[in-house]
Formats: structure tokens, sequence, C-alpha cells
């Protein structure tokens, strides 16, 4: 049966070595992972961390890809150790420097991959105060705006947990919304994530709803532990409900681990995937 959503799978956020499917696959390799993906009938596969990864694979990657049609989840926009520097919320010409090389690298491997997202993470600095740093993220934002719309890439900003992700530049779905906003720009959006969300701000459908026209992404994940829907708190058939009646139509990225990693629980979480969709008639 065809799904409802566009669903996509992951080849590793945190690290390569942990692909959503690992076990049901029986390999690490990102192509086997992509033919896995295809054959359950998603849509796509976020390769978050291709910045890090050799080119060979981009071009491979890139190939299964296009070889299924399936879209290219969101990317990061440079490798965990610039993504730990606090650059985007700097004002100083030294860090637009060094973001403009990130970013031109950035566009080179989203070529190779065929993708569009870019999420865009950063570190704050905890000796100047955040406010100003948001101002200057702003800026940062605008002046990158121009690059992305160049290179047909839409910057997503993604608000992060304290909890998952301490001394992140932007915690709070309202803060990530009101950036995307001041930008206003179509190649500056937001990832909506389920598990970050519920952390730090609770209540996800009212703020789904309020930050609705901005959103490019949705990444669910439950809380605690940032495992499968259905291991903790989040009621994902609601969430998923609400994403249906408003006719979404961009990926739904499964960003997530197991709470007990085996084959059969990725095949039944596949399962209550389905029952959920059932569940609602859209």
């Amino acid at each position: 049966m065809p799904w409802k959503l566009r669903y996509a799978s992951h080849l590793g956020y945190r690290s390569v070595d942990e692909p959503l499917f690992r076990e049901s696959v029986g390999s690490l390799d990102p192509v086997a992972h992509i033919d896995y993906a295809a054959s359950l009938g998603f849509a796509g596969v976020q390769y978050a961390l291709a910045m890090t990864r050799p080119a060979d694979e981009h071009r491979r990657v890139g190939a299964a890809l296009a070889r299924h049609d399936l879209e290219t989840g969101c990317m990061l926009w440079a490798g965990f150790d610039k993504v730990r520097v606090p650059l985007w919320g700097d004002g100083k010409p030294a860090s637009r420097d060094v973001l403009l090389n990130e970013l031109r690298a950035c566009a080179e491997v989203a070529k190779r991959i065929r993708a569009r997202h870019v999420a865009v993470l950063g570190a704050a600095d905890p000796a100047r105060p955040l406010g100003i740093q948001h101002v200057h993220l702003i800026e940062n934002l605008k002046w990158a705006s121009a690059f992305a719309e160049r290179e047909n890439l839409v910057l997503c900003i993604e608000s992060l947990s304290r909890r998952s992700i301490p001394g992140a530049l932007v915690h709070h779905i309202a803060e990530a919304y009101a950036i995307v906003k001041a930008v206003d720009h179509p190649s500056v959006r937001l990832i909506f994530d389920t598990s970050h969300v519920q952390i730090m701000d609770g209540d996800l459908l009212e703020h789904l709803a309020a930050t609705w026209d901005a959103i490019a992404i949705v990444q669910i994940a439950d809380n605690p532990g940032r495992f499968e829907p259905g291991s903790g708190e989040i009621n994902f058939r609601n969430v998923l409900r609400a994403l249906s009646e408003r006719a979404y139509q961009g990926l739904v990225e499964l960003e997530h681990l197991w709470s007990r990693p085996s084959a059969e629980a990725e095949r039944r979480s596949i399962q209550e995937l389905r029952v959920m969709e059932a569940s609602f008639d859209i």
C-alpha cells in the first residue's frame, strides 16, 4: 500500500555506523540502505553527514538515489568540527569568510548527492548575550540566502534541545521561527523536530500549527531517548494525522535510533507506521 506521507530513512545522523535500518540491511553500505528504503516505498533518504564522507561515496549515493527517484533529505552544512564553533552568531568578517568557504564546499557536495535542504546548526558563544548572537545569525542568514538561492539550496534552521545538544545557538521553536521570519527569504526555512520541540517547548500540535508556514522538513523521534515512535510519550498518531490533514508534501525524516535494536524492532516500527496511517483517512 502506498504511504500517505513521504517518509525518509537515514544513513546515520550521529555516526555512519548507525544507519536507521542497520539490522534489517545487515550492512553499512549506504547504497544497500538506499535500496532498502526504496523497497519500503519511502520517498527519500537523509544523508546528514555527507560533508564528512569521501567524494566516491557521494557519487555512489547520488547515483543510487537517482536510480530509485528518491529525494535526498537534509544534510549538515559542515562537519561537527565547524558546527561546534560559534560562527553563525558572530558578526566578524573572519567568521563570514569561514562560513562562505564551508557553504561553497557544501554546495558542491549537494550537487553530487542531489540534495537541496541544508541543516544550519551552530554553537552559541557563552561569553556573549544570546539575543545579540541571534541578530548576527539573522544577518548572516540574509547574506547566505543569496548564495543559497543561486545554488538551489534551502538553509534550514532547527531548534535543538539542551538535553541533546547543550550550548546550541537556537533552543526553542519560537526562536527558530522568529529567525526565519526575520530573514524573510524562500531559501531560509525551518526544520520541525518532534523530539527537540517536545523537550524544550511541548504542545507539539500547537507549535506545528503556529510555525506551519515556515516548515520545510519534519523530523520525528520520540522522547525520552530519541528512539522510535511509540517508545516514549509523544502521540505520533496525532502528529502524523495533523501533517496529513494539512496535505504536507515535504519529507518526514525518521531521525531516531532504537530503544531495543534488532531487525524485529525495525520491522515492527514499519508495521506500526502503517497502522497509524490507517487510523486517519484523508
